[in-house]
């Protein structure tokens, strides 16, 4: 299949890029900068709210969009219906109603307007605005890939990374054995390798699958324990290598006010997330699947490449604060 990515620079195009490669399709992406996120990857050079003229006369057997901007996703998917076999859209599954069930699934309830008030409330219309606009102009199957909290190579907010690199430093003798954990160590967390969710999309844009999938991870119940325990096995470690100090959600809510949550360390409170989980059973009946936390961890450690300047996280001195204070 020819597989058009409609912003292959990105996080998620990237590994989508790499995911059709891997299976033997040929690839292009279309970015403002025109440039190809990977060897063997077509470039166009475009602009999702001006000039798409380098779409011009072409087609494509498949075309994933992660655009956000409800009128440029309508545009392209009228310039492409007819021109594309399938349209898949990356949406979010903040689009779910706050007030829904604990657990949603594609068919529950979605976000309107005036429906809550909160910073997730403008981006999730906008992806609902998106999903209806690939329906509405798309003359084919248009699939919709609900995402959750992304992690892996390359993720730019570290959020994730932090975690192996911390317990690296711990291990290493440069960093406190003594590591401050997150709420209750029995709490099950959901998230998501970025890899293993572009090769789903891919794999269903193929087999052009039609509906609502909700792509989230790790496709298994797992405490949050678990994932950290994983993390230092892929930093060198064994269990009771470190000392974990257990600090309860209320505190570290109430003591990271002046720390943005894209700037927290993974599973920190989530206080934007109101759901308790995402049912994902659609998608990996589908096929979706996960590696284990421990390859995921292994990866990104890799490529940190000792560096700790990174985007998300604390100082030493902060969480040692945290851990006496707890």
């Amino acid at each position: 299949m020819h597989l058009l990515v409609l912003g292959g620079g990105g996080f998620l195009g990237r590994h989508v890029a790499a995911a059709g490669l891997a299976a033997g399709h040929a690839v292009t992406v279309l970015s403002r900068s025109g440039s190809a996120p990977l060897d063997g990857v077509e470039a166009l050079a475009g602009d999702r709210q001006g000039d798409l003229s380098a779409l011009d006369g072409r087609s494509f057997d498949a075309v994933l969009d992660t655009f956000s901007d409800p009128g440029a996703v309508r545009r392209t998917a009228e310039l492409l219906s007819g021109a594309a076999g399938v349209y898949g859209y990356v949406s979010g599954m903040s689009v779910y109603d706050p007030e829904g069930p604990a657990v949603p699934g594609a068919g529950d309830p979605v976000r309107s307007p005036g429906s809550a008030d909160d910073v997730l409330q403008d981006r999730s219309l906008d992806k609902l605005g998106a999903e209806a606009a690939v329906a509405e102009r798309f003359d084919g199957p248009a699939p919709v890939f609900r995402v959750g909290i992304m992690v892996g190579p390359h993720d730019p907010t570290d959020r994730f990374t932090w975690w192996p690199v911390r317990l690296a430093r711990a291990l290493d003798g440069s960093a406190d054995r003594t590591v401050l954990a997150p709420g209750d160590p029995d709490r099950v967390v959901q998230y998501s390798d970025a890899r293993d969710i572009a090769a789903f999309m891919v794999s269903a844009l193929d087999r052009r699958l039609p509906g609502v999938f909700d792509t989230v991870g790790p496709g298994r119940a797992q405490p949050v324990s678990a994932v950290l325990e994983e993390c230092l096995v892929a930093a060198g470690g064994r269990p009771g290598d470190v000392d974990w100090a257990w600090a309860d959600e209320d505190y570290l809510r109430a003591s990271l006010r002046d720390v943005d949550e894209e700037a927290r360390p993974l599973w920190f409170p989530e206080d934007q997330i109101p759901q308790d989980a995402i049912d994902a059973s659609a998608a990996l009946a589908a096929g979706l699947r996960f590696r284990p936390a421990v390859e995921t961890a292994r990866d990104v450690l890799e490529q940190a490449a000792g560096r700790w300047d990174l985007a998300a996280g604390l100082d030493p001195d902060r969480e040692r604060a945290l851990v006496r204070g707890r």
